[in-house]
């Protein structure tokens, strides 16, 4: 299946680009005409400006007039001429034109495709809008459009540190077991562990350095990213960017530093309460929405419940002061030291516990269990039946 076909399906994307929320960029008015150059990078030979900047075409265009208008036009400035483009050193004259945009200005075209910048590429030979939402593409100078995916690590922030992300913002992670640059992760290990693939040499984004940089060949042919000759993964229950919920699973998975060190160690607890809303009205709830209980038979503030209590009714803990949500007040937030050193969240002075049963956020099953154990309001008031 060709490229074009493969990406048809997906026009709908357009909206998308659209809807992306982006600083006000737009394209400048040219003073005369526009000169369009070719340079080499990761993805082989493309079209460039005279100052080096990648330029694009979108399939959605259809090898026609531009349908990039509007917030696509924000996130994707049009190439502007004043005049029949130049072509530079490599660049096919005869390939060159333009069409008219709808506000008069005009756009040059190559082989008949618009020509577009991506306002993420901040500096020349940056390629960060290659085959976004499947339809913005690189173009040779045979007017080929080039297929090939091209990843870029960054860095982000985490309670450990900075740390390597990919290219959608994912923290990256290491595996112990992998040896001499080589994957071990494979089957069910890289559906948990998908690996952050490219087609070319990947790239480095502020922060992170491009001579740690490289990749290895896995077993069905395809090129894993490598960081300091180690191969890096996503972690499946990582949701979205700025989570970092792969840290230390098994001990032999661990965030990276853009200096190329594995961070082996364990994240710090930390919790959130907020209000949470149920047909019975506010309820304080914790960390990603579960429920939080209270136990009667707590005295003085301190908890009574440990060993088979504490497994069934696991106390919500911290290593951190507790972050505050919508609804909760900070002033009935506190904290108790438990036996083994862990350090307990209270609220209004009773200890705070999750049900082990509650699987979901909204769960309510540990409300009067035994009679002992509640829910409580963001007032702090306890909510019994009746």
């Amino acid at each position: 299946m060709s490229l074009r076909s493969r990406v048809t399906m997906a026009l709908g994307a357009v909206i998308a680009a659209s809807s992306l929320s982006v600083p006000m960029v737009q394209a400048a008015d040219p003073i005369g005409p526009a000169r369009v150059e070719m340079t080499t990078g990761a993805l082989g030979t493309f079209l460039t400006d005279e100052n080096g900047r990648t330029l694009y075409v979108f399939l959605s265009d259809n090898n026609g007039p531009s349908v990039c208008y509007g917030g696509c036009a924000t996130a994707w400035p049009p190439l502007l001429t004043n005049g029949m483009a130049v072509a530079g050193t490599g660049v096919q004259q005869g390939l060159l034109g333009i069409t008219t945009r709808n506000d008069g200005t005009t756009q040059v075209t190559y082989n008949g495709w618009p020509l577009y910048y991506w306002f993420r590429d901040s500096a020349p030979g940056e390629m960060k809008g290659q085959w976004v939402n499947n339809l913005w593409f690189v173009i040779a100078p045979d007017a080929q459009l080039n297929p090939k995916h091209v990843a870029y690590v960054g860095k982000a922030s985490s309670p450990l540190g900075d740390v390597l992300v990919g290219p959608n913002g994912r923290t990256l992670y290491m595996f112990d077991t992998d040896k001499d640059g080589v994957s071990n992760c494979y089957g069910q290990c890289a559906v948990a562990w998908p690996p952050l693939l490219t087609d070319v040499q990947p790239q480095a984004n502020t922060g992170v350095r491009q001579s740690l940089l490289g990749t290895t060949t896995r077993n069905d042919g395809t090129l894993q990213v490598t960081y300091n000759g180690m191969p890096v993964y996503y972690w499946f229950r990582d949701n979205a960017a700025g989570q970092w919920n792969g840290q230390s699973v098994g001990k032999v998975w661990w965030m990276v530093t853009p200096n190329g060190a594995r961070l082996a160690r364990s994240l710090p607890q930390y919790t959130t309460l907020a209000a949470g809303s149920t047909p019975y009205g506010p309820i304080l709830v914790g960390k990603n929405g579960r429920t939080v209980y209270m136990f009667t038979r707590d005295t003085d503030g301190q908890s009574a419940c440990y060993d088979r209590c504490a497994q069934v009714w696991p106390p919500v803990l911290t290593d951190i002061p507790v972050i505050t949500g919508n609804g909760a007040d900070t002033k009935l937030i506190g904290t108790v030291k438990r036996t083994d050193g862990t350090t307990q969240v209270t609220y209004n002075g009773m200890p705070l516990y999750y049900y082990f049963a509650d699987a979901a956020p909204g769960d309510l099953k540990g409300q009067n269990v035994n009679s002992v154990w509640f829910v409580l309001r963001p007032s702090g008031e306890v909510l019994k039946p009746g």
